[in-house]
């Protein structure tokens, strides 16, 4: 393995310049997306947000989709108290929300719960999609008043893969969902998950399971690295 170029599928588009730097270590990435999301729509839940973009709010984010969606509907001036999955989503509320706070970050939805149970948060915004889990709002039932607002939407667009790969980046259920619907995942496959959320959801298709420090294409790169021996 340490002589060969590494295979690789990612069930998500990634940067080029996180494709490249894989290329310099003899690890090719086909890109494919499994999922395709759209932002809401919904005249109740437009308006609800932009309100809320004038308001000093507790805000909870676990997926980078989910900042981008409600961004779009406010502006960098939002001023909120935020808690947020770090990697991707993380970022993407600095991005976005330079003037708010990111009080904690953690590597899971059970993880956040704990911090924020934590902080004796009474009240928060949950900015979601359509196929969130339930974690956020069951492990904070009785101690926090989670209102949950659906910001965009998550479409299957399952592919049948000819080729085989020496691993497959899963970065959501959704997606291994969308995955397993038309593909079988090869014994000797490696399957890097973003997550223990994620990971969960490939166990019954297969064991060799592979998490990644954090929901981001870099994490998942590094671990590839590492995994294959390319360094």
């Amino acid at each position: 393995m340490q002589n060969k170029r590494i295979q690789i599928l990612s069930t998500k588009v990634l940067d080029e310049a996180l494709i490249a730097d894989a290329a310099n270590h003899e690890m090719d990435i086909k890109c494919l997306p499994f999922i395709d999301t759209v932002p809401v729509t919904d005249n109740a839940i437009v308006d609800a947000i932009r309100r809320l973009g004038g308001q000093s709010i507790t805000a909870i984010f676990t997926s980078s989709k989910s900042v981008t969606a409600v961004a779009a509907l406010t502006n960098k001036s939002v001023n909120w108290d935020i808690y947020s999955l770090f990697g991707a989503t993380k970022d993407q509320v600095q991005k976005h929300f330079p003037r708010s706070t990111v009080h904690a970050t953690a590597a899971d939805s059970a993880s956040l719960a704990g911090e924020i149970t934590e902080a004796g948060i009474t009240e928060a915004y949950f900015f979601c999609g359509d196929r969130r889990m339930d974690t956020i709002p069951e492990k904070l039932a009785g101690k926090t008043d989670v209102k949950q607002l659906v910001v965009y939407s998550t479409h299957e667009t399952a592919h049948q893969v000819a080729q085989s790969f020496d691993g497959i980046f899963f970065f959501s259920p959704s997606a291994v969902k969308s995955f397993c619907s038309v593909n079988l995942i090869g014994e000797e496959t490696a399957c890097f998950a973003v997550g223990n959320t994620t990971a969960a959801s490939l166990q019954p298709f297969t064991q060799n399971i592979i998490v990644a420090a954090e929901a981001s294409g870099q994490a998942v790169i590094k671990k590839a690295k590492e995994t294959f021996g390319k360094v």
